[in-house]
């Protein structure tokens, strides 16, 4: 009898959690440009406190900042994907490169706008 065989052996498998929690440890352990992101939410959670935001500004808020970094997070997969496969062309690099930069750009963009709408009647009512 062989102990080795996968028929007697226990076979330890990770789930899907377990992958997804290692996989964003990988990306949050690799890219600095990620926590500056992160450490963007401060000033705006902070910001929303000293202001006094209703709950549809805190939704619009959120909303926008979480999408800026699930944007971000998307990147540094891409780009820790493309540092593992060598068979992506220079090409093929270059476009995956350029998208994931121009997409946490247009995110920052439209996080920015919604920021202003929403913080900058709050800051002129206060004055």
């Amino acid at each position: 009898m062989d102990i080795s065989h996968s028929d007697f052996a226990i076979q330890a498998r990770s789930s899907s959690p377990q992958n997804v929690s290692n996989g964003l440890r990988k990306v949050f352990m690799n890219d600095a440009e990620l926590h500056v992101q992160l450490f963007f939410t401060i000033p705006i959670v902070a910001g929303g406190i000293i202001l006094h935001l209703n709950a549809v500004q805190w939704f619009l808020v959120s909303l926008v900042t979480l999408l800026f970094l699930v944007v971000g997070i998307f990147r540094t997969a891409s780009m820790l994907q493309i540092k593992n496969n060598s068979s992506l062309s220079t090409f093929q690099v270059t476009r995956i490169k350029a998208m994931g930069n121009t997409l946490v750009t247009l995110t920052a963009g439209i996080s920015f706008f919604t920021y202003l709408l929403v913080f900058v009647p709050k800051i002129i009512q206060l004055l």
